[in-house]
């Protein structure tokens, strides 16, 4: 018993109060601070000469120059390109015919978003929606999770077509 007493005496001593300090620490360092002098120059605007021509279209060896460099331009992007975006995964999970039948579910709630089924080793998965701006993709998201709780907004590289 008297063991008991001398072990919670040696807590209560061994506890010390931390005092709670009521103003903060501030020092003024500005009298230490560099002073440097910021020389603007004045910009000589009465110098600068406006053009007001009428646009002549190209004409000779520069038209054959742009024109290929449009046609290089064209052909990059006709074989597809790709971009951050945003697709909705509406399903995700094991079974073909909750897929199919979400999916088909997707379409007649939403046809704007264009479901698509796809099998990727061993889930199906079920993504609507093509969006590159993330506003946009939210905006719809929030009207597709209210019929489907498990959607998800995720990130995607999209193929653009310009066509």
């Amino acid at each position: 018993m008297r063991i008991d007493r001398l072990i919670v005496l040696g807590l209560l001593v061994s506890c010390k109060v931390v005092p709670i300090t009521q103003r903060t620490y501030s020092e003024d360092l500005s009298i230490h601070r560099p002073v440097t002098a910021v020389e603007e120059e004045p910009i000589d605007t009465l110098g600068m000469v406006v053009h007001n021509e009428p646009y002549k279209p190209l004409k000779g060896h520069i038209k054959a120059e742009m024109d290929s460099i449009s046609k290089i331009a064209y052909f990059r992007n006709k074989e597809g390109r790709f971009v951050d975006g945003f697709v909705i995964q509406i399903y995700s999970g094991t079974n073909r015919e909750k897929a199919k039948e979400v999916s088909y579910r997707t379409n007649q709630l939403f046809p704007d978003l264009k479901s698509k089924l796809s099998y990727h080793q061993p889930n199906f998965r079920v993504k609507g929606g093509r969006f590159t701006d993330r506003l946009n993709a939210h905006r719809v998201y929030r009207r597709v999770k209210k019929q489907f709780p498990g959607a998800l907004l995720i990130p995607e590289r999209l193929l653009l077509s310009y066509e």
